[in-house]
This record gives structure tokens, C-alpha cells and sequence, in this order.
């Protein structure tokens, strides 16, 4: 990326990637102390998203920092004003939720868009939003594609009941639980139109809607994804949701580094939670209790609304004729998680699923495996650990100096880099959820011509970021 000496100058003062040496549990003491998120960077090395006081602060306590590529990666000129996006194209949280009932309200054959609870400042009267999830799924059998097409605009779903009773088996997407990830909302966004735009025109997206019920919560952190777009091209580094009923003066509104008030809704959930921050400050605060927020109780209920307890009663292992994917979307690292909780027999049944699932060179394991340390409290606990069912999270996006890098990425790097892998990753994900747990390993020539796709899109990012 050539450097921009006047962009240098407009960020002096906001957050930056530094590389972290943490040869001991010491140093790792120190950044959870902080709380501050850190993401694997090799051995003995994480990465932190800091400004420059943030920084210094660390390393009067001792820590090694080297300081890295800036955090955001958009010029000035790229907001699209007058329009409601930001950052280049990143859409607000009103516009995620708005677009996912437009998208149903055009769409009565094969989609069905529900409210599904509020958000923390609506529960309080002070604005929000009320949250939705959309399903599609294919119209009534037997008509050819030419008619499935049309009957998009007549006909009513063959499903989407928010109901545990389905005849058909359910995929679950949900996006920016955390709200500076800002492309899982966006791809969130486009398998959304994908889906609906593809039914009878499209050989895959029709397979899938006719065989599949797929369920999408565009967006699972309005109120945080408001704080986040309110800094325009310098989106704020808001993480948590914005309940602050917890929250000391000394942390009243969120700094550049994303410390603050909120509760982190992905250590909220009530299976496995405990194990987190209890700093109220702490990027990941996991709150005052299990599932104290109106975000996590939406969430936890639409679980159990849409899929029954597939674990046995006396414990054990989840059985391979079990239903079912749900995929909470993250980013960044290019990793797939599998869940802690996982009996060893499940989890490698969810590592040969995930390793389907996500782009080859993607690690895939577990929280340790992959990012390094154990999360508790989290979507994967409480739809894996409660229900039984084969969830894992995506994190997507590299880690480094590329303009598709971290937590803010290029909104260009949406089409011509995530959307790919995407589009492929929850494509198999839908196909797989009539038996997620009794999949075939993806053979060594399948992988090669998923890896030299994925390649392309990638070489071709990074040779445009290289003359931006």
C-alpha cells in the first residue's frame, strides 16, 4: 500500500495495529488487564487495535510494542453522502434491518421477514431498534423454475414458521454481534439478495431454497453498530453493545481503542458463561449475568424457536442424524472455530464440516487452536452447548497491513474479496445442514480448486491496494 502522507496526518491520532510481544502469560496478564482484544500474530506475538496513548500506556507497563498498519483504511472522498452509508459504502444498522424486510415485502414467495426483540436502548426508551430475521425458502414443489420465479411475488413460503417444526432443515446466519466488524453485516447483506434475487433463475440458490430453510439476522448489535457509523470515515471502535447501566465515569463513552461502556453480547450468552472480564471497561465485559441483555435474550430465543434440543438426555455426543447449521459471522483472522464445548467425537465431525465450510488456508480448530485463548459465553456455547446443534463462527479477513485487513477493511474488499469466500462458504454451509454431522472429508482435489479460486480474488485486492 502506497503511503499517503496527508492520510498519515489525519489519523495521528487514531487507532492503530501493534504487534505485541507476549513471551509468558505476563504480558497476556497485562492486555486482559487492559481489556483489550488481541488477535494471533505467530509465536509469542499478538496484535492489538490502539491509538497512540494506548499504546504508551502499555508500554509504560512494561509491554513490546511494535507499531503496525493504521486501523482505518478508506480516504476522506470515499464516503457516499448524501446517503446513509459510511466509510466508504458500510450501511447502518437501520439500513440492515430495513433492507431484510424490503427484501421480504418484494419477495412474499419465498421470504418471510420477523421482529424478534429490541435492542438495549429501545428496552430503556431512549431510541434503538427492533431487531428482525428474515427467512427464505422455496415456494410449494412441482412448478418449473420459470414458475418458481414468478411466484416470488404471489405465492407464500413452502415454511419459514418460527417454529422448532420444520420439515425442512435450517441454516442460521447472524452478523455483527460485535459492531466494528464492519463486513459481516455487509455479507450478511449480499447472501440476503443472493438468495432472493436467485430463486428460479439461479440452478444452486434454487436447489437450496427448495430442500432449505435459510434464516439470516442481518444484524445482532444496532444500537453498537450506531456508535460505530456515527464516526463517519473514522467509524468508532465500539465492540460491545451500548447498555451502560454498568459502566464507571472512568470509561463513560468509548475511546479510540474501543474501551467503554456495553456489555460484549458474544461472552453474554448463558451456556458456559463466567470465565470472562469483569471489567465493566474491558472490550470483552461479559455483564453483571448470564444473559442480562435484551440482545442475548433475542438471540438465545431464536435458537429455541427455530431448532429443537438435538443433545441427549443422558449427555454425550450430539448423533450424526442431528439437523441443523448455525454460523455467527466475525471478523478477522481466517479462522473457523469450532466450539468449546464439542465432545472430541463432535468435534472433529464440525472440524471435517468446517473445513468444507470455509476457504482452504483458513486455520480451523479450536478457541485455542486459532485465536489462542478460551472464550465463554459466547453464540457457539449456547446453540452448540445448550441445543446440540452444529454452530461455529467465521472469522474473516486477514490479519496485516492489506487495505482488506482487520476489524475496518476497504469497502471495496467486500465484493471483490469476502463475498467470493462467502458466497462459496455459506452456500456449502446451507447444503450441509441436513447432516452436518456426518460429513465426508473434502478430498485434496476439491481443496486445490477452492484454494486457486479463492487465490485470485485475493491477488486481485492486493494488487489494487498496492496503487490506492
Amino acid at each position: 500500500m502506497v503511503f499517503n502522507p496527508a492520510l498519515a496526518h489525519a489519523q495521528d491520532d487514531a487507532p492503530y495495529y501493534w504487534d505485541v510481544s507476549v513471551p509468558s502469560k505476563t504480558q497476556i496478564d497485562i492486555l486482559d488487564g487492559a481489556g483489550i482484544e488481541r488477535v494471533p500474530a505467530g509465536p509469542g506475538k499478538v496484535t492489538i487495535a490502539v491509538d497512540e496513548a494506548g499504546a504508551k500506556a502499555l508500554k509504560d507497563k512494561g509491554l513490546n510494542l511494535t507499531k503496525g498498519a493504521p486501523v482505518y483504511k478508506s480516504l476522506p472522498q470515499e464516503r457516499k453522502a448524501p446517503d446513509s452509508t459510511y466509510y466508504g459504502g458500510y450501511h447502518t444498522a437501520a439500513d440492515l434491518l430495513a433492507h431484510a424486510k424490503d427484501v421480504a415485502a418484494k419477495n412474499p414467495g419465498i421470504a418471510k421477514v420477523y421482529d424478534i426483540g429490541k435492542s438495549w436502548k429501545a428496552t430503556t426508551g431512549t431510541g434503538g431498534h427492533t431487531m428482525n430475521v428474515i427467512c427464505l425458502t422455496g415456494t410449494a414443489k412441482g412448478t418449473t423454475d420459470a414458475e418458481k420465479a414468478a411466484a416470488k411475488t404471489t405465492l407464500a413460503p413452502s415454511g419459514c414458521a418460527l417454529s422448532p417444526d420444520s420439515a425442512k432443515p435450517r441454516f442460521l446466519l447472524t452478523a455483527q454481534i460485535h459492531a466494528r466488524e464492519l463486513a459481516t453485516g455487509e455479507l450478511a447483506w449480499k447472501w440476503i439478495d443472493y438468495l432472493a434475487s436467485g430463486y428460479g433463475t439461479d440452478a444452486t440458490v434454487t436447489s437450496i431454497l427448495d430442500t432449505t430453510e435459510v434464516w439470516v439476522v442481518p444484524v445482532t448489535n444496532p444500537d453498537g453498530v450506531d456508535v460505530t457509523a456515527s464516526g463517519g470515515n473514522r467509524p468508532k471502535m465500539q465492540r460491545k453493545n451500548v447498555d451502560n447501566s454498568q459502566t464507571p465515569s472512568s470509561c463513560s463513552v468509548v475511546d479510540r481503542s474501543g474501551n467503554g461502556p456495553g456489555i460484549d453480547l458474544n461472552r453474554n450468552f448463558t451456556m458456559r458463561w463466567g470465565d470472562d472480564s469483569n471489567n465493566p471497561c474491558a472490550q470483552t465485559y461479559q455483564g453483571p449475568r448470564a444473559a442480562s441483555e435484551p440482545e442475548t435474550k433475542t438471540i438465545q430465543q431464536l435458537y429455541a424457536n427455530l431448532f429443537t434440543n438435538q443433545r441427549p438426555a443422558g449427555g454425550g455426543d450430539v448423533p450424526k442424524t442431528a439437523k441443523g447449521v448455525v454460523i455467527d459471522l466475525h471478523s478477522y483472522g481466517n479462522y473457523g472455530i469450532i466450539p468449546t464445548a464439542a465432545t472430541p467425537t463432535n468435534r472433529e465431525q464440525l472440524r471435517t464440516l468446517i473445513k468444507k465450510v470455509v476457504p482452504r488456508g483458513f486455520i480451523v480448530g479450536t478457541d485455542e487452536e486459532t485465536v489462542g485463548y478460551t472464550t465463554s459465553g459466547t453464540t457457539d456455547d449456547q446453540a452448540h452447548g445448550a441445543l446440540g446443534l452444529a454452530s461455529f463462527t467465521i472469522e474473516i479477513g486477514p490479519n496485516g497491513s492489506s487495505n482488506c485487513a482487520g476489524f475496518m477493511p476497504r469497502y471495496s474488499c467486500v465484493e471483490s474479496t469476502f463475498w467470493p469466500q462467502m458466497k462459496r462458504a455459506f452456500t456449502v454451509a446451507a447444503q450441509s445442514a441436513g447432516a452436518p454431522y456426518n460429513q465426508t472429508p473434502t478430498s485434496p482435489a476439491a481443496l486445490d480448486s477452492d484454494a486457486t479460486a479463492d487465490t485470485e480474488a485475493t491477488v486481485d485486492t492486493e494488487a489494487n491496494s498496492d496503487t490506492e
